[in-house]
């Protein structure tokens, strides 16, 4: 038995010398040898070493890393779109209210940042959504509609009712007593008279008369509509004209005027 020990002790040692010949010896590994990547640290024990062998990939493994496609992230959700209609609210005049001025201030209250049209015409709107605009009334009962519209769009709209009782029209004369026209020196003296001064019909219209030389041309001019009439053998003249496309609620300029050079000028105002 110990002779087998001792025999086996032998052997070790001379496995043990053959290695350390090897790596000692001056011959070079196998060229059938591949290179393997070996990364030595530095440690406290021994120096530093800096060789790192070439690594070899497998067939195959360097193209599926160069060809990995990055990960899309998730799309955002779009907010959805604003479809609400702002709150509004005309506060002044109330319905049924009567007014003897046709100059009326509407008052309310909007969504903040909204925008308020009486028409074509805008508001004033303060930061709060407050706002105020005047509108024109014309006689008898007025249906006024405004609307607010917000950044997205959607709309809100409010209406009242409201009357307008101004003073007795102007009431032509009866002819026995009207001025009798009068010659001076051939011609026949020229007046003129407008019955409204304003009204609300589409399209709008007013109403001139007066007096002139017999068989004599009246014109009535403005920006906006014109016409004529022929005075009558009593020296009495009367004409309708239409205004159409004047502004709402801003005055025009009227001039009424002879084929001798008198005229006479009067304001117009299509109300709302």
């Amino acid at each position: 038995m110990r002779k087998w020990l001792a025999f086996m002790a032998g052997l070790g040692v001379i496995v043990v010398s053959g290695v350390a010949i090897g790596l000692t010896g001056s011959e070079s590994p196998s060229a059938d040898v591949e290179a393997k990547k070996v990364v030595v640290a530095d440690s406290p024990k021994s120096p530093g070493l800096d060789i790192v062998h070439e690594t070899r990939w497998p067939d195959g493994e360097a193209d599926i890393i160069e060809k990995a496609e990055p990960r899309e992230e998730p799309a955002e959700e779009e907010p959805d779109a604003d479809t609400t209609p702002p709150a509004f609210q005309i506060l002044h005049p109330v319905d049924g209210q009567v007014f003897e001025s046709k100059e009326v201030v509407f008052e309310g209250t909007a969504e903040p940042g909204a925008r308020v049209f009486a028409g074509e015409y805008e508001a004033d709107v303060n930061d709060t959504g407050g706002w105020r605009i005047v509108l024109f009334l014309s006689p008898g009962t007025n249906h006024a509609v405004l609307k607010a519209k917000d950044a997205a769009g959607n709309l809100t709209e409010d209406s009242v009712t409201v009357v307008y009782e101004r003073g007795e029209e102007p009431k032509e004369e009866p002819k026995e007593e009207q001025p009798k026209d009068k010659e001076v020196d051939g011609v026949w003296e020229f007046v003129a008279y407008q019955a409204y001064g304003e009204c609300s019909e589409n399209p709008p219209y007013d109403v001139f008369y007066g007096k002139g030389k017999p068989g004599s041309v009246i014109r009535v001019v403005s920006e906006y509509g014109d016409g004529e009439a022929v005075v009558g053998d009593h020296g009495e003249w009367e004409l309708r004209v239409y205004f159409e496309g004047s502004p709402i609620g801003q005055g025009i300029l009227v001039k009424v005027k002879d084929q001798f050079d008198h005229q006479q000028t009067f304001e117009f105002t299509h109300t709302a």
